[in-house]
């Protein structure tokens, strides 16, 4: 009985170690749809006010404020330095509307821009990676499209540091067998 609770311990474990995530580019593991919090073609339409005219750095900032105030957040910064002009991305793996790709650094939002439209969106499952299900996104942003670019993107609110959970749940498990190992010492 010990044997198979040890062994049904282990594969929890290991299951644990090796999460599946839901989207591919060839090789390399994009992670989840990141989250979209809101959209628009008017910067000026949002719940607390006005932003002004134009789409400026500022603007936009107002705007993503105002959204992330709404939905109970903070304020957040922008930088126009960290802004990315024309983003070729790839759709991921056996989907036609899921488009994909990579941060220059990890980030806890990031903000998109294509033909009029602004998007913002919470970067949860994979920080590296801006997934993208456009099935959500108004017909305004054109995607995907055959040009594949995004007019600009933005990451929003600094980087953050990403976690390390396999190194994390192989530190456990190796701590979960010298303890198994102790106590099977003592009996």
């Amino acid at each position: 009985m010990k044997a198979l609770t040890k062994s049904v311990v282990l594969a929890a474990s290991l299951a644990w170690v090796v999460p599946a995530s839901a989207y591919m580019i060839g090789t390399e593991d994009v992670g989840g749809a990141d989250t979209l919090l809101g959209q628009t073609d008017d910067l000026n339409a949002n719940p607390t006010g006005t932003c002004g005219s134009g789409n400026s750095p500022t603007t936009e900032l107002c705007w993503i404020n105002n959204l992330l105030s709404s939905l109970g957040g903070g304020t957040t910064t922008y930088e126009e330095g960290d802004k990315v002009e024309t983003q070729p991305y790839s759709t991921v793996d056996g989907s036609s509307t899921v488009i994909a790709f990579a941060l220059s650094s990890p980030t806890e939002y990031f903000f998109i821009k294509n033909a009029g439209w602004y998007g913002l969106f919470e970067n949860t499952p994979e920080l590296d990676w801006a997934v993208i299900d456009t099935s959500l996104l108004a017909a305004g942003f054109n995607l995907p499209s055959d040009g594949f670019t995004i007019s600009h993107i933005a990451p929003i609110g600094g980087t953050v540091d990403v976690p390390e959970p396999g190194t994390l749940a192989l530190l456990g498990v190796g701590l979960f067998a010298l303890g198994c190992r102790r106590r099977f010492m003592k009996s």
